[in-house]
């Protein structure tokens, strides 16, 4: 496609027949249409709508944070201070191992009947005295 340039003759009467008339006018009707549609754009609550969407999408993330605040917290007391890799277990004793078998044990038994509890809740079964 070949692009044909004006002269500078030419360029130069383009120029001054540009300076001397008066521009080539815009349709009569080209603002009125442009405003219709801005208008019509704002009573549709476009611009609500996206506002409100950052307001949701502000406040999952605020409480994505929460929720991961939170965790850390939970993860910090739960977890011992000393790694399992760092432990000595060539010390305990049979009787140290037994407790903490027992301990286990009876750590597992509540938390099975907690799990039963909840259970009973969700299901309609509610029990009046659960001693917890």
């Amino acid at each position: 496609m070949s692009h044909e340039y004006l002269s500078d003759e030419e360029l130069q009467k383009l120029i001054m027949d540009v300076e001397l008339n008066d521009m080539t006018k815009a349709p009569a009707n080209l603002q009125k249409k442009v405003l219709d549609a801005v208008d019509v754009a704002d009573k549709a609550g476009n611009i609500a709508k996206t506002k409100k969407q950052k307001i949701i999408e502000y406040r999952l993330y605020s409480l994505k944070v929460a929720l991961a605040v939170a965790a850390a917290i939970v993860v910090m007391f739960i977890v011992p201070g000393v790694p399992v890799a760092n432990r000595d277990f060539g010390s305990m004793d049979k009787t140290d191992f037994q407790r903490d078998v027992s301990f286990r044990d009876e750590i597992l038994k509540k938390k099975d009947d907690i799990k039963s509890k909840i259970y009973s809740i969700f299901a309609g079964d509610v029990e009046v005295d659960d001693g917890i």
